[in-house]
């Protein structure tokens, strides 16, 4: 067996689940000595230092041409896979989210001849709306029946991807993972400053604003809380419904109240001034933001669908609420800012849960080994 892999890492490199999680997992396996390959239109936002020399970037070109009503980034993306997959020998590319990406990483793949192992890591959307779509559903389905290895993030995700593609094996269950890094009790109450009053509890949400979020729902499950407990709203993230968000908070009066941040890199800073975390989503796989959330200690409050109810267990170390169901949400919300005990109860039980199930030293080796599974023994 090979001592050292190399790996093309395929991903979104915007501010995004998906695409964190790429980077994230690709500099943990770089960490254990194998070569990563980051091949993106441009360098994720999660990549930087400290550099490391078995960490490589690859930039994707995009093609402008009058006839061309946009640039056609799938094939570009399969044209650079190929050359990078040539060039450096690649033993696996691993595309995240399915769409485009497992599209273009098995056209790379049947331009070199078989010369990879393709592998596509679904993420939450790519099953339930874009690769659901029927204008893509069959190019989608096509490509995934022809990797070598899917999974997804959540066994909800995983059954619902083998029966939207009408795969023949239900992807492998690999949960995300994450490894937060802790400010110092200064820090943490330096920047609470910045933002609330001692007496006052701030209340956050991340997200990329998109329809799916229902990032109106968490300034109503706000307002509510606001009438009982005095409160800051932190709003992280950008997106095409954050304009809504901010016509409702200025028609409820709570624009004194609310802090809308925009794009973030250092998300964890602001998750750890936070006494609650909310995520009402239509639709979600495992979210990332939520596990940060309680990795720090943070009570979140999420709605009942995808992957989520495999991460929470409501009222033990967190809260789960039907999609729309404002009231419900505002009073757990209510009911653990209110608690000084309750809260640090659920806290600790949020801790735990990412210690022993999400963390980078259990989910990590789990890709590693399915990677290896996949290189055949050299003689």
């Amino acid at each position: 067996m090979k001592k050292y892999l190399k790996i093309g890492v395929v991903a979104f490199p915007s501010y995004g689940g998906s695409g964190a999680v790429a980077t994230e997992l690709g500099k943990k396996i770089a960490q254990l000595g194998h070569k990563v390959h980051f091949i993106m239109r441009d360098v994720p936002f999660r990549l930087i230092g400290p550099w490391r020399k078995n960490i490589f970037f690859h930039q994707v070109e995009s093609l402008e041409y009058p006839v061309l009503s946009e640039s056609p980034y799938t094939i570009t993306l399969a044209n650079k896979i190929a050359e990078i997959a040539v060039q450096e020998k690649l033993d696996i590319v691993h595309t995240h989210y399915a769409l485009p990406h497992v599209v273009a990483g098995y056209l790379a793949r049947e331009m070199t001849k078989r010369r990879f192992k393709l592998v596509c890591t679904l993420h939450g959307t790519d099953v339930t709306i874009t690769g659901a779509d029927p204008i893509v559903r069959d190019a989608v389905s096509f490509s995934l029946s022809r990797a070598d290895a899917v999974t997804a993030v959540a066994g909800q995700l995983a059954d619902e991807a083998k029966r939207t593609f009408e795969l023949k094996r239900k992807p492998a269950v690999i949960h995300n993972f994450v490894e937060p890094k802790q400010p110092s009790p200064e820090q943490i109450e330096e920047l609470h400053r910045i933002f609330a009053n001692e007496d006052q509890k701030i209340i956050i949400h991340v997200s990329n604003f998109r329809s799916v979020k229902r990032i109106q729902d968490v300034v109503r499950v706000f307002a509510e809380i606001h009438k009982r407990v005095p409160s800051k709203l932190l709003l992280v993230g950008d997106g095409p419904d954050q304009r809504a968000a901010y016509k409702l908070a200025a028609k409820l009066q709570l624009i004194p109240h609310l802090h809308f941040m925009g794009l973030q890199s250092q998300v964890e800073k602001l998750l750890s001034i936070a006494d609650l975390f909310l995520l009402p989503s239509e639709r979600e796989g495992l979210s990332l933001a939520a596990l940060e959330a309680m990795a720090l200690g943070i009570p979140v409050i999420v709605t009942s669908v995808g992957g989520m109810p495999e991460l929470i267990a409501h009222g033990e170390n967190g809260f789960l609420a039907e999609v729309g169901d404002v009231p419900s949400m505002a009073a757990s919300g209510i009911r653990v800012l209110t608690d000084d005990a309750f809260h640090a109860q659920i806290s600790r039980a949020a801790k735990q849960t990412v210690t022993e199930g999400f963390s980078p030293s259990i989910i990590v080796p789990k890709y590693e080994a399915l990677y290896r599974s996949l290189v055949p023994v050299k003689s």
